[in-house]
């Protein structure tokens, strides 16, 4: 693969980086949403500290999940979870392939993630 196909300005990086770390909120707010909408309730606490009190908070964050779920969908399956938990985890790469490897699926998720997201 052609590295800088891959490659994505640092800023756009940094956003998706970002993103990705803040899965496990994400997906709390997810779940949330799915609640809210059997519910009439205007706010939502997550964890005790946060207070949600706008729908589209909501609505945003399944719509980031979806964008992650589709861009890693074009790495393969045996690399999928080994890049995210690097990511967002701080996992070191399993030894099912090269360091390499891993670097060039990590790029396309990233890169994937940016076109989802409207970033590039």
């Amino acid at each position: 693969m052609n590295d800088s196909k891959y490659t994505v300005p640092k800023p756009v990086y940094f956003q998706c980086y970002w993103i990705i770390k803040d899965i496990d909120r994400l997906k709390r707010l997810e779940a949330i949403g799915s609640y809210a909408k059997k519910s009439d309730e205007l706010v939502f606490f997550v964890d005790d500290q946060e207070v949600i009190r706008n729908s589209e908070v909501l609505t945003q964050a399944a719509w980031k999940l979806e964008c992650i779920r589709k861009a890693i969908a074009k790495v393969p399956e045996e690399y999928r979870q080994g890049t995210i938990d690097c990511l967002v985890y701080n996992v070191p790469y399993a030894d099912i392939a090269h360091e390499n490897t891993w670097r060039k699926w990590r790029k396309v998720f990233i890169r994937e993630l940016a076109k989802n997201l409207l970033l590039i």
